[in-house]
């Protein structure tokens, strides 16, 4: 009954421990974005990890935003960082394998994409739905 409950509480009050992120599905919006994708915890801290197929066009000032927008609902030229959208961080590369720490008591589950975003010249590159995309391991 303890260890029954303590389970219950810990999903209650965070449900990033019982949850893991990935796909490979970008939804282009302006510019080609592929490659796989995670977000998963790892010592208490969650990440957002690109994986080493990951491949987009270079930008003068691309980042990573989790947003509470559908990515299907994102404009072409939608301002992310002026609609509710969190920043993770500036991407390092437009290619290969990078891992990004989410900011602290951000939950990935409040939002409903995340998107790479440039807002230089309010561009959107693409993103991918954390509805549909998302799965429990």
């Amino acid at each position: 009954m303890k260890i029954k409950l303590l389970t219950l509480l810990l999903f209650i009050t965070c449900p990033c421990l019982l949850l893991a992120q990935e796909g490979d599905q970008w939804s282009d919006k302006v510019y080609s974005v592929e490659g796989k994708w995670k977000i998963q915890e790892d010592s208490g801290v969650l990440y957002f990890e690109l994986g080493s197929d990951f491949m987009t066009l270079a930008g003068p000032d691309l980042k990573v935003y989790l947003s509470p927008i559908a990515i299907q609902d994102i404009d072409d030229r939608d301002a992310i960082d002026k609609k509710g959208g969190v920043m993770i961080a500036g991407l390092k590369s437009n290619k290969g394998a990078q891992k990004y720490p989410i900011p602290e008591g951000i939950q990935p589950s409040d939002y409903k994409s995340l998107v790479i975003f440039c807002p230089k010249f309010s561009v959107v590159w693409g993103g991918v739905s954390l509805e549909t995309e998302s799965k429990v391991e």
